[in-house]
Order: C-alpha cells, then structure tokens, then sequence
C-alpha cells in the first residue's frame, strides 16, 4: 500500500491507492467485501474528514474580486458571474453579504439587457437582507429594468423552458438478451427514436458555479446556492429540492470530502455518478428495509427489473442490479483480475468516507443489517462504471443516460447520438427494419468511416492484456471496407451535388433523407455518409 504522503500527491488519490492496493495483493482480490473491509484502515486515506463553512469574510473577498474581474474586462461578464457566484455559496445565511452577492449580480443582467434575470436577482437582494441605505440603487435599476421590458415582447425564459421527461419511440424493446434495443416496426431515415436527459449528473469541479448540479442547465449563470455547503449551485428551486431529495441530503455534510475523493482526469466523476446511483439503493433500503433484499434478490433472478421499458424512474437502480450482476473474474486474465481488486478497494474506500463516516447517513443506518448488502450494491455498480456511464458526450459533465447506455457498438452504426443542450437526442442514419437493433458508435475512430477492419481491431485491443473476441457487430461481420477505400459512385455523387445546390433548407433537409432512405440498399458508400455529413445540422433545428 503506497505511504499516506505518496497518495496525498497523487493526480487521482482514490484509484491510485486501489491500484496499489491491487498490485500489493498480486492481482488476487478478497473473497469477500466484508475482508476488504476488515484489512482497510482509514490511516491509508490521508486526508481528514472536514468541510469548507460558509464565510461572510471570504464572501466579500470572492465579490471584491468579481468587481475587479468587470471592471477589467466588462464586456466578458461570466469570469465576473462566476466570481459573484462563489460570493452567494460562501455567504452566511440570513447575512447581507448574501443580498450584496444577488444585488452585484443583477448589476451585471442589467448590463447584459437580460432584465428579467435582473429583476429576480433584485428580489432574491431584497429578500436576504440587502443593506437598507442602498435600496435606492437597488429601486432605481428595478424600476428602469420594468420600464424596459414594459415595452418588449420578448417571451419569458419561464415560457422557454424545455421539458424534462425521456421521449422514447413506442415502438422500442429490449432485445432477447437484454443487452440492446430493437424496433417492433420500420422505421425510416431521420427518425428521431430517444430524447433523454440525464437521469443522473456530476458537473465538473470547474464549472460547478456555472452550471446547475441536478439538471447541468447553464441558465446564464443565474443561479441558486446549496444553504448547507459552498459547493454546488441550482438553476430553480425545484431543482434545488429534487437534488436534495435524490442525492443531496447525504451529500452535503461531506461534499469536499468528496471532491478529494474523486479528484482527478474526467473520468473519475464516473464513479461520483455511481455514488448517487448507490443514494437511490440507500432510498429504497430507507423505505423499506425487510423488503430491499427482496427486491435485490428479484433483480439477480431476472424478476421484474430486467426491462427498464416497464420500469418507474425509482426503479432504474434495481433494473441496474439486474444489468450488472456480481461476477467472478476471468482465469488467466490478468486485467480482468486487477479490475476486480481495484474495485473492491474503491468500494470500501466510497463506502467508508460516504457513509460510515458520515453522519447524515450512518444515523439512518445505525441499528440495521446494512451493510453487507449495500456494500455488495456498491461494489457491482463500481465494477461496472465503465459501462453505465458516459464521460465522453459533455466536457463539463458526466452523466447518466439510463436508455442510451442500452444501444449497442456497432462499427456500422445506424444511428447517431446527437448532443442538444444536455438532453441526448438518437436520430436514425439508416432505415432499419422491424425487428432490427440499433446501434450507434461509442467511438468514431470505431467505424468504417475512420478505420479500416484490421485497424478497429487494433484499436479494441490495445489496452487488454487478454486477446479480445472479432466484433460481431454488421460492419464486422460483412467485412465492410473503410469507405475511404470505396470508388467513388459518380451518379450518386452528382445526384448529392444537385442537392447540395437548393436554397431551401427545408427542401434540402427533406431531399437528403430521401437521397438516404432511397439509396440503403447499396450501403456502404462515401455519398451516403457524405449526404448524413450534410443532414447532421438539421438534426436539433426543430427540438
């Protein structure tokens, strides 16, 4: 096990001492958690349990430095935003700063001719005790901001806000091995079949001033803060309860805890996300826990929680347990067997700072049987990170999409996943057939238009220690060659450039899915994929 002072300087702290951890043990994990347990002592983790308290001091400090920010470069106001920001989530509650802190940033929407977020920073000023002696500045912005928009028709940002429920195709299922998804009719080029928000996010330590921690929206910065900590912002106060009822109420004693916990490259807020996965585990449990190790038992016989299709949002968590059983490591598989010791350490590792060490949940818990069983519930959904989350669709977010995770790799995708806002939009690139799967690419040097099949292959197996079997996928299986390799098919390709020549967008987005659709069957060719190129744009225009 590497020396506290070692872990203390790593780049990831936490993977790093399960890594070690791993290698200390020669790749051979423990036969059970509950001995993982035993042999983990906390000295190994050499960062003290404690908390960033709110603080009127570093409140003025955080806006004195946000007013220099605006007046050194006024005309890019969201380093100021950011700055104001920080200033509310540090302010006291019931202290002026927090009133000054809503009062600043009003200045700045005013500045900005966003008036409407002017106005509701002004009320939220004067409702967290805005100093008196100043309400005539505060009155006279109000009063010019209302005068403005008097005369606006502009539609308010309430009236723009977009729905957040997942829209899925009706005629969508789970494949026979519960591993894809597959259509119970055709369907045509252009179709949109899945429009999903995440149902689970972790915004990126950078932008957590930026960004709402339940929904990621942006919302110009207009943010509300978190009253028990300093480190996270909403875009609404229902997203503020939401957050507190799914995750929050145990995060926020321990949310620096957790930023030190999960420091490191993006890919390490993929197991932030499987925490608050794991809050849902702890809800049910909460609700009922005689029942809860029922429900676990009926999700690893397959009973019930196989199709998310047929499944309440409160669910997902055990249809997740029915995805992700507990498995014993490959023989012989060197990867396969460090993975496992890894997870086990990270497990315990979460399951100690997060919740033995915290009181917001271990007061809940005392007195029960616990925690084998969500220490077991922990670990599959760390195992199996890889897997369920999705690190690579936004820079500023991991997230989790409980229906896209389902649509299988295919190197010869036909369809595509499409990035609107935070909402991931899958729009058919290809007709497909009744009964048919669809599948997108999860990396597109994966596909024939990047890579050739020997190169494809290459690429999967460069980081395994274990030959991985051929893909299976229909670009592998058909052995479909790298389109740059393809000659070029002169009658589609003038027919392409006639397209190209409309002036129309309507016409022209309509004639290239037509152009698509018409043309399938000769699928592979470089027109084909240069028409979808074309089409792409069009694909949020109308969401």
């Amino acid at each position: 096990m590497l020396r506290p002072e070692v872990v203390k300087q790593l780049e990831c702290p936490s993977v790093g001492l399960a890594t070690s951890w791993a290698i200390g043990r020669k790749s051979i994990p423990c036969e059970s958690l509950q001995a993982v347990r035993a042999d983990f002592s906390r000295k190994y983790w050499p960062f003290p349990k404690g908390a960033i308290a709110k603080s009127n001091s570093k409140s003025n400090s955080l806006r004195e430095q946000g007013n220099a920010a605006y007046k050194q470069a006024p005309n890019d106001p969201d380093r100021t935003l950011q700055l104001y920001n920080q200033s509310i989530c540090m302010a006291e509650e019931g202290s002026k700063e927090l009133g000054l802190g809503y009062a600043n940033r009003s200045a700045i929407y005013f500045n900005r001719k966003q008036y409407r977020e002017c106005l509701q920073n002004i009320d939220l000023a004067r409702r967290h005790n805005y100093p008196e002696e100043l309400m005539n500045k505060l009155n006279d912005r109000e009063k010019r901001s209302k005068q403005i928009l008097e005369g606006s028709s502009d539609t308010p940002a309430e009236d723009r806000a977009e729905s957040r429920h997942c829209s899925i195709k009706s005629c969508l299922e789970l494949t026979d091995d519960g591993k894809g998804i597959r259509t119970k009719r055709d369907l045509k080029v252009g179709e949109k079949v899945l429009l999903e928000k995440p149902f689970l996010l972790v915004v990126e330590p950078e932008w957590a001033y930026q960004r709402c921690d339940y929904c990621g929206a942006r919302k110009a910065l207009n943010l509300l803060p978190c009253s028990g900590c300093t480190a996270v912002m909403y875009c609404s106060v229902e997203c503020r309860e939401q957050s507190y009822q799914r995750y929050h109420q145990f995060e926020c004693e321990i949310v620096d805890d957790l930023q030190l916990l999960f420091r490191g490259p993006k890919a390490t807020r993929m197991f932030h996300v499987t925490l608050r996965l794991f809050w849902h585990a702890v809800l049910l449990y909460l609700e009922d826990p005689k029942g809860f190790g029922k429900r676990i038992k009926d999700a690893d016989e397959q009973v019930g929680y196989r199709d998310p299709f047929a499944l309440e949002p409160a669910d997902y968590v055990l249809h997740l347990l029915a995805a992700c059983p507990e498995e014993k490591p490959r023989p012989g598989d060197p990867s396969s067997l460090t993975g496992t010791c890894v997870s086990q350490l990270m497990s315990v590792l979460m399951y100690v700072l997060a919740v033995e060490e915290n009181m917001s949940v271990a007061n809940r818990l005392q007195g029960t049987t616990s925690q084998e069983m969500l220490l077991t519930v922990m670990f599959r959904f760390t195992h199996h990170t890889g897997r369920l989350m999705d690190e690579k669709m936004d820079e500023q977010m991991t997230c989790f999409y409980p229906f896209a995770r389902l649509l299988r790799h295919s190197c010869a995708p036909n369809a595509e996943r499409v990035m609107h806002g935070v909402q991931t939009v899958v729009v058919l690139k290809r007709p497909v057939s009744q009964g048919q799967e669809i599948t997108v690419a999860n990396d597109e040097k994966m596909t024939i238009e990047r890579a050739s099949k020997a190169k494809r292959e290459e690429i999967r197996n460069k980081y395994e220690a274990v030959q991985l079997p051929p893909c299976d996928c229909e670009g592998c299986k058909a052995d479909y060659p790298e389109l740059a390799a393809l000659e070029v098919d002169e009658h589609l390709a003038q027919e392409l450039k006639m397209i190209q020549t409309e002036p129309d967008d309507l016409v022209k987005q309509q004639a290239l899915l037509d152009f698509i659709q018409r043309h399938a069957n000769v699928y592979p060719k470089r027109e084909l994929a240069d028409a979808w190129k074309l089409y792409r744009p069009f694909v949020t225009k109308d969401l």
